[in-house]
């Protein structure tokens, strides 16, 4: 398939996406439909069991929406394809997403990068969800999300002043999973990426699928959920391997299936 704006690398199991709109990487309705074009292709892929989400560049991750196209939503004239739902599609994607990001992320650059399940940032740079500074609202899942992953009363410093997050503060608040020199993000997603194409995707996926589901709902909800996977999985021919791996002291050889 032909993208415009992204550039897709499929490799050793896994899947590297790359935004490609010089010179911010800016999410433009190109680059959201480029995305879920890549998402669709990636998902009927059995091939591909992790994705990495990254920048073309070295300044930035990516800046966050084209405001060029900003002077349409203000005369109610709505986008063809929202961020918010891409960003959806990324959080419930039954395989794990990856962001390295190799920049400094902005407003929906951010709102991207929280989307995916896990999060490697440069040392040199900074997360931040600037919105407030152009009198609007992080509109993509920010409000939601960033308060889940570092609670409410950071997540509204950060969002109502439109300050940065250094990197190694958004260690700390657990934001991100790790912090590597900038130099250094994209080999540790790659690395992280084949890794988890190793492990059983059924498995995966239905990990990904109980914390997500479950943290939108009560535990007691969470726990039906978590209960449905494990029917699932403990019926896949993964599980039979993984027992089989454990008792012949090997590594298990998982197929998806």
């Amino acid at each position: 398939m032909d993208y415009e704006k992204i550039k897709l690398e499929i490799t050793d199991g896994y899947a590297v996406l790359y935004l490609n709109n010089p010179p911010v990487n800016a999410l433009g309705q190109k680059v959201l439909k480029d995305i879920q074009k890549a998402l669709e292709e990636i998902e009927k892929n059995p091939d591909i069991r992790a994705v990495v989400i990254s920048g073309e560049g070295s300044k930035v991750f990516c800046a966050g929406a084209d405001i060029t196209e900003f002077a349409d939503r203000s005369k109610g004239i709505l986008p063809e394809v929202e961020g918010s739902e891409v960003f959806r599609k990324i959080e419930l994607f039954p395989k794990p997403v990856i962001a390295a990001l190799n920049g400094s992320s902005y407003g929906g650059g951010t709102e991207l990068a929280i989307s995916c399940h896990l999060r490697i940032l440069a040392a040199e740079a900074s997360m931040a969800l600037t919105e407030v500074k152009l009198g609007i609202i992080p509109g993509w899942g920010g409000t939601q999300r960033l308060p889940r992953l570092i609670g409410k009363t950071k997540a509204l410093e950060v969002m109502i002043t439109g300050e940065p997050i250094p990197a190694e503060e958004a260690l700390k608040y657990g934001l991100v999973n790790k912090v590597v020199p900038k130099d250094q993000v994209l080999t540790e997603a790659r690395a992280l990426a084949a890794k988890l194409a190793k492990g059983a995707p059924i498995a995966m996926r239905e990990i990904l699928r109980a914390v997500t589901l479950g943290l939108d709902t009560t535990i007691e909800e969470g726990l039906k959920i978590e209960k449905e996977g494990s029917k699932i999985v403990f019926s896949s021919e993964d599980a039979a391997e993984g027992r089989t791996a454990f008792f012949e002291k090997r590594s298990p050889n998982f197929k998806g299936r």
